[in-house]
C-alpha cells in the first residue's frame, strides 16, 4: 500500500526565470492545467498535458518542455527527462529561456551523479551554461555553487555562493549559504536538508534547534495503513528514549488538518508533530514513500533512511538510534 511518490531534488526551489505563454489558448489552457496537476504532484497526469501542450505547439514549446522535465523528474525518469530538457534547450528563443533548460539539464546530471559521480562534470557544464545565459539566476548561481563544492573545488564554489548571498538575504537559503562557506565539507557529506517547520505545540524547529540530538523523521499519513500499523510502535520507542537526547518527529502527508489533529489526539501521539499543509518538508528530503524515515545524527548527517513497515521495526529503528547515540 506504499504511495510512490518520487520528488525533485532540493535543486531547484524555485525557477529563477519568468514563464511565457503558449502561442495558443488550447496549448495554454493544457499548460495551465498541467501545472495544477503538478501542484498537486500527480506527475503522470501533468506529463500528459504538457505532452498535448507540446503537440498543440508543434513540438516548439520551451516553456511547455520544461514543465514535462519537472514532471518527470518528479517521476524519477531522469532519461527521459534530459531528452525533454535538450528539446527544451534547442527550442528557446530568449536567454532566460536558455537558462531555464540548462537548469534542468544540470539538475538531472546532479540527480545521475548519484550513482555516477562523473555526472558532477555535466551539472557543473549545465550551471555554468544557464548563469553565463541568465546573469539575474539566483538558482544557478547557487546550484553551480553548490556541485563546484561537491566536486572538491571549495576556493571557486564559496567565491560563487559569497556572490550570490546577498540575493538571498533573509530566506531560509541565506543559512544553508552560511554553512557551506564555514564549512565546504558539508557538501561531500549527506547532510540533511535545512528546514523549518512548526510542532504542533508552536515551537519551531530546524537543524539549529535540533543540534545535538539524534533526530527521527517519520514521514507518514492517517490514509497510509502501514503508517497506522506503525503508531504503537513509535508510541513504546517515544516513551522509552531520552528526550534530552533523542527526537521522535512524525510529519503528516496528505490528510486536512482536521483528520490529522483528531488521529494524533486519539491515538495519543505526543512525541513531535507537524502537519506539512504544502508538502515542502517532503519535497526537501525527496520522500520515496510512506512510511519513511530519516535518521540525522547529532550533527545532521542523514545516517539511515528507512520506507516501509513491517513488525520487526521496532528493534530496527531501536538499534539505529542506539548506535547514533554512540557516534
Amino acid at each position: 500500500m506504499m504511495k510512490k511518490l518520487l520528488l525533485l531534488l532540493a535543486l531547484p526551489a524555485a525557477v529563477c526565470v519568468a514563464w511565457g505563454q503558449a502561442s495558443t489558448p488550447e496549448a495554454e489552457k493544457e499548460l495551465a492545467t498541467g501545472r495544477i496537476e503538478h501542484g498537486r504532484h500527480d506527475y503522470e497526469a501533468a506529463a500528459k498535458h504538457f505532452k498535448k501542450a507540446i503537440k498543440l505547439e508543434h513540438d516548439e514549446c520551451s516553456e511547455c518542455y520544461v514543465w514535462l522535465v519537472r514532471s518527470e523528474i518528479g517521476m524519477n525518469k531522469l532519461s527521459n527527462a534530459l531528452k525533454n530538457a535538450d528539446r527544451a534547450l534547442g527550442t528557446a528563443h530568449s536567454d532566460r529561456q536558455r537558462a531555464n533548460a540548462q537548469l534542468y539539464r544540470g539538475v538531472i546530471f546532479h540527480r545521475m551523479a548519484a550513482s555516477d559521480k562523473d555526472k558532477l562534470k555535466d551539472a557543473e557544464e549545465a550551471f555554468r551554461a544557464a548563469v553565463n545565459a541568465n546573469a539575474e539566476c539566483a538558482e544557478c548561481k547557487f546550484d553551480l555553487g553548490l556541485v563546484l563544492l561537491k566536486e572538491g573545488k571549495d576556493s571557486e564554489g564559496i567565491e560563487v555562493l559569497q556572490g550570490v548571498l546577498p540575493e538571498y538575504k533573509n530566506d531560509s537559503r541565506e543559512r544553508v549559504i552560511l554553512r557551506f562557506v564555514a564549512d565546504p565539507g558539508r557538501a561531500r557529506k549527506q547532510f540533511a536538508p535545512e528546514f523549518s517547520a512548526k510542532l504542533s505545540t508552536g515551537e519551531e524547529i530546524n537543524l539549529d534547534v535540533l543540534q545535538g540530538k539524534v533526530v527521527l523523521l517519520d514521514f507518514w499519513g492517517v490514509w497510509c495503513r502501514p503508517c497506522r500499523d506503525s503508531v504503537p510502535v513509535l508510541r513504546e520507542l517515544a516513551g522509552k528514549v531520552d528526550t534530552s537526547k533523542v527526537a521522535i518527529i512524525s510529519i503528516d502527508e496528505g490528510d486536512s488538518q482536521e483528520k490529522w489533529a483528531s488521529f494524533v489526539k486519539q491515538n495519543k501521539m505526543t512525541w513531535g508533530q507537524v502537519y506539512d499543509e504544502d508538502h515542502s518538508l517532503m519535497e526537501t528530503f525527496a520522500v520515496p514513500g510512506f512510511p519513511s524515515y530519516f535518521l540525522l545524527s547529532k550533527d545532521g548527517i542523514i545516517l539511515r533512511k528507512f520506507s516501509g513497515w513491517s513488525h520487526g521495526e521496532l528493534s530496527t529503528l531501536t538499534m539505529a538510534i542506539e548506535s547514533a547515540l554512540k557516534e
